[in-house]
């Protein structure tokens, strides 16, 4: 069975994790499945919007413990090079999804558990089923976090929030993780995978570059003074106007239709 699955359909393409027994915590095996994709994603100018979902009743409880636990008899050199290599590993995904140049949307169901609310946090846009949860839950294996919820978390819901829910290791409910700012949408368990199709139809509706120029000045406008970031906005406006997508958006709003955005 293949620990990631992946679609591409009209420009959306949906990358579902795939180890439902084992609430699709993170293997080796996940991880390059999660690289493979995200990688074929850039490198497809076909594809608009990535969809991140998990099989089953759950979007991603974490790393596999059980592979950690079999990591303990090996000496102590062998435990840290084991652990710096898948570690290192993640976070050269977690880069890439950042620059990926199309919007990412995690649609979460059940548990987001250790990484996966890291994922969350670090995707674009996040829409929830109400049965969804989410907790940190690092504590309880005695170690700090990573997958970048240090950076992603602190951005999306403040640093006290942030501190809360790494340090006492909290279980939230998706009601309180649309009011903290960790989701944007909070849906009907029924309703989950439709909302997050409609959501992604309409970032395809857009046109390509500046829903990619968009993604790139709001991600890279925390490390910037505001006059680095007014000049990057006017080159990637700039870019924009001298595609003919501007041109026919601006058309489309005079003459009162519908852009028709190159595919």
């Amino acid at each position: 069975m293949n620990a990631v699955v992946t679609v591409n359909t009209e420009g959306v393409y949906r990358i579902k994790m795939n180890r439902p027994k084992q609430f699709n915590a993170l293997n080796r095996d996940m991880l390059e499945g999660l690289t493979e994709a995200f990688d074929e994603v850039r490198h497809d100018s076909s594809v608009r919007c990535v969809v991140l979902c998990g099989e089953g009743a759950n979007f991603m409880a974490g790393g596999d413990i059980q592979y950690f636990y079999e990591l303990r008899d090996l000496d102590q050199d062998s435990k840290i090079n084991a652990f710096n290599s898948l570690i290192s590993d993640v976070h050269d995904f977690v880069e890439n999804m950042a620059s990926l140049p199309v919007p990412v949307i995690a649609s979460i169901r059940g548990a987001a558990a250790g990484f996966g609310i890291s994922l969350v946090a670090g995707s674009d846009l996040a829409i929830a089923s109400r049965d969804s949860f989410y907790t940190s839950a690092y504590n309880l294996l005695g170690t700090s976090p990573d997958g970048g919820s240090t950076y992603y978390l602190p951005r999306s819901v403040g640093m006290k929030k942030s501190m809360e829910i790494t340090l006492l290791t909290k279980r939230y409910s998706a009601h309180e993780a649309l009011e903290m700012g960790l989701i944007n949408m909070l849906v009907e368990d029924d309703d989950l995978e439709n909302t997050t199709a409609k959501t992604a139809a309409t970032i395809v509706s857009s046109a390509r570059s500046a829903v990619a120029n968009a993604k790139h000045l709001i991600r890279q406008s925390f490390n910037n003074d505001i006059s680095s970031q007014l000049k990057s906005e006017l080159d990637c406006f700039l870019e924009c106007v001298a595609k003919d997508d501007f041109f026919e958006g601006v058309a489309a709003f005079v003459e009162k239709r519908k852009p028709r955005f190159a595919r």
